[in-house]
């Protein structure tokens, strides 16, 4: 369990994307990605980070590592705003963030044969010579169970869960201290995915890593996640310890999330379930007070009007819900 030291603090983050249209391309809107989201990320923990489709939590996760910009907030990574640094010391701390990718076959370059993809990245930051990256590039390939041999062969020709392996491989080459994982395994068949999820545990627990598990698959979040954020249309409405979280949800939304996930126990299956209906409203027009009142089951003429700040209460739950559960 983490010790609560502060690797990575999110202060007040916004992401927008801007909308741009007619003769002279001018800005006309802007899709709110991401709207004024605060969280801390632990030294050893793993942060699962959940929600629908477009609802953000990728977002927030490629500009934690500054793949994007931010157009408000700060990211402090041991204290150090990244948005401040230059270009060479944002190369250094690259050393120590990490991102991977949800396609690991998009994320690899088909004219490189695996052991290049690797040790590109050590060449780049000027570690060891041609003799020692290849040894390096094969004992990363053993650490994430697979062959040395493989060095010499191309993406195209491994399976979906060898190339999120090599991923893996190719995040660690550089002793990371944080590793951003976009849906690591929703592109894998349900028998790998139990496999990879092991073994990022497993690197955890030997290397100390610190993890940022982006998913919408919500029994994969709660196997590996020490914490789970809830995001919904832009805004993080909830965060709290995972048994906390799916045993005792304060947000309806959360709620909703947690009742609609398939259940194997059948003594289990009957359950409340909350029956959201609608779509969820457009980024660049979000609605006023709470994002969530146009689909909430228990909307209130306040949740219209204000929008309700994230407040945290003697146990850390965080909720922003002018009429919490529970």
């Amino acid at each position: 369990m983490s010790s609560r030291e502060t690797l990575l603090k999110v202060d007040r983050v916004k992401k927008y994307f801007p909308i741009r249209g007619g003769l002279f391309g001018r800005v006309k809107a802007h899709v709110k990605a991401v709207d004024d989201v605060s969280f801390e990320l632990y030294k050893g923990e793993t942060l699962g980070l959940v929600g629908e489709s477009g609802c953000g939590k990728s977002t927030i996760g490629k500009t934690m590592v500054r793949l994007l910009s931010a157009s408000e907030g700060t990211v402090e990574f041991e204290g150090r705003n990244i948005f401040q640094l230059n270009d060479k010391d944002m190369r250094h701390l690259r050393r120590d963030m990490q991102f991977i990718f949800q396609d690991p076959f998009s994320s690899l370059n088909p004219r490189l044969s695996v052991g290049e993809s690797i040790e590109r990245v050590l060449k780049i930051h000027g570690m060891g010579n041609r003799k020692e990256r290849e040894e390096k590039v094969q004992q990363l390939l053993e650490l994430v169970g697979l062959s040395p041999y493989h060095i010499r062969r191309y993406p195209h020709e491994f399976s979906g869960g060898q190339r999120q392996r090599i991923g893996i491989a190719r995040a660690l080459a550089l002793h990371p201290k944080l590793i951003v994982l976009d849906e690591p395994v929703s592109a894998l068949d349900v028998s790998i995915q139990s496999q990879v999820v092991n073994l990022l545990e497993e690197l955890q627990q030997r290397f100390g890593l610190t993890y940022l598990f982006v998913s919408h698959g919500l029994n994969v979040v709660r196997h590996i996640s020490n914490r789970v954020g809830v995001m919904y249309l832009g805004k993080l409405v909830e965060l709290a310890d995972t048994d906390e979280l799916f045993e005792r949800p304060k947000h309806p939304y959360t709620k909703a999330l947690i009742s609609a996930n398939p259940i194997a126990n059948p003594r289990l299956r009957n359950q409340e379930k909350i029956v959201l209906h609608g779509d969820v409203p457009s980024p660049i027009t979000p609605p006023s007070g709470c994002r969530f009142h146009t689909r909430c089951p228990f909307v209130q003429p306040k949740c219209k009007e204000t929008e309700p700040a994230l407040t945290v209460d003697a146990d850390g739950h965080r909720v922003a819900c002018h009429f919490p559960l529970n």
